[in-house]
Protein backbone atom coordinates (compact mmCIF):
# COMPACT_ATOMS: atom_id res chain seq x y z
CA UNK A 1 0.00 0.00 0.00
CA UNK A 2 3.04 2.29 0.59
CA UNK A 3 3.99 2.24 -2.94
CA UNK A 4 0.68 2.65 -4.36
CA UNK A 5 0.34 -0.97 -5.55
CA UNK A 6 -2.82 -1.46 -3.01
CA UNK A 7 -5.53 1.41 -3.02
CA UNK A 8 -8.02 1.42 -0.31
CA UNK A 9 -11.18 3.07 -1.14
CA UNK A 10 -13.73 4.86 1.13
CA UNK A 11 -16.23 2.32 0.59
CA UNK A 12 -13.84 -0.60 2.04
CA UNK A 13 -13.04 -1.73 -0.89
CA UNK A 14 -9.39 -2.15 -2.43
CA UNK A 15 -8.16 -1.91 -6.16
CA UNK A 16 -4.76 -3.61 -7.26
CA UNK A 17 -2.61 -1.15 -9.48
CA UNK A 18 -1.35 -3.45 -11.42
CA UNK A 19 1.32 -1.14 -13.26
CA UNK A 20 2.54 -0.44 -9.43
CA UNK A 21 2.18 -3.97 -7.92
CA UNK A 22 5.24 -5.62 -9.75
CA UNK A 23 8.13 -3.06 -8.77
CA UNK A 24 6.27 -2.32 -4.85
CA UNK A 25 6.75 -6.16 -4.41
CA UNK A 26 10.49 -6.46 -6.15
CA UNK A 27 11.27 -3.63 -4.12
CA UNK A 28 9.86 -5.13 -0.62
CA UNK A 29 12.15 -8.31 -1.78
CA UNK A 30 14.89 -6.37 -2.36
CA UNK A 31 14.71 -4.76 1.26
CA UNK A 32 14.11 -7.96 2.98
CA UNK A 33 16.97 -9.86 1.17
CA UNK A 34 19.15 -7.08 1.59
CA UNK A 35 18.34 -7.27 5.44
CA UNK A 36 18.70 -10.94 5.79
CA UNK A 37 22.19 -11.24 3.66
CA UNK A 38 24.03 -8.33 6.25
CA UNK A 39 22.33 -9.28 9.42
CA UNK A 40 20.95 -5.92 10.03
CA UNK A 41 18.50 -6.72 12.94
CA UNK A 42 18.34 -2.91 13.69
CA UNK A 43 16.93 -2.66 10.28
CA UNK A 44 14.54 -5.91 10.33
CA UNK A 45 13.29 -4.33 13.71
CA UNK A 46 12.41 -0.69 12.21
CA UNK A 47 11.37 -2.72 8.65
CA UNK A 48 9.04 -4.60 11.02
CA UNK A 49 8.00 -1.66 13.70
CA UNK A 50 6.36 0.20 10.66
CA UNK A 51 5.32 -2.43 8.03
CA UNK A 52 4.09 -5.00 10.73
CA UNK A 53 1.43 -3.33 11.57
CA UNK A 54 -2.54 -3.90 11.05
CA UNK A 55 -3.97 -0.36 9.67
CA UNK A 56 -7.07 0.98 10.64
CA UNK A 57 -8.51 0.86 7.14
CA UNK A 58 -7.47 -3.04 6.71
CA UNK A 59 -8.83 -3.61 10.35
CA UNK A 60 -12.18 -2.43 9.19
CA UNK A 61 -12.44 -4.65 5.93
CA UNK A 62 -10.97 -7.30 7.73
CA UNK A 63 -13.84 -7.10 10.41
CA UNK A 64 -16.62 -6.86 7.80
CA UNK A 65 -15.71 -10.18 6.77
CA UNK A 66 -16.05 -12.01 10.27
CA UNK A 67 -19.46 -13.39 9.67
CA UNK A 68 -18.58 -14.95 5.91
CA UNK A 69 -18.66 -18.83 6.63
CA UNK A 70 -15.90 -20.92 6.48
CA UNK A 71 -15.57 -24.91 5.64
CA UNK A 72 -12.29 -24.65 7.02
CA UNK A 73 -10.53 -22.69 10.15
CA UNK A 74 -6.92 -22.33 9.38
CA UNK A 75 -4.52 -22.88 12.07
CA UNK A 76 -0.98 -21.24 11.66
CA UNK A 77 1.38 -23.09 14.03
CA UNK A 78 4.48 -21.02 12.88
CA UNK A 79 2.95 -18.00 13.01
CA UNK A 80 1.40 -18.40 16.26
CA UNK A 81 4.46 -19.89 18.30
CA UNK A 82 6.41 -16.76 16.74
CA UNK A 83 3.73 -14.34 17.47
CA UNK A 84 1.45 -15.01 19.91
CA UNK A 85 -2.09 -13.24 20.49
Amino acid sequence: MDRGAFVAHAGGTYEVNFEKVKSAVRDLEHDLLTLEATGDYAGAKKMLDELGVLRPEMAAALARLKDIPTDIEPNFVTADKLSPR
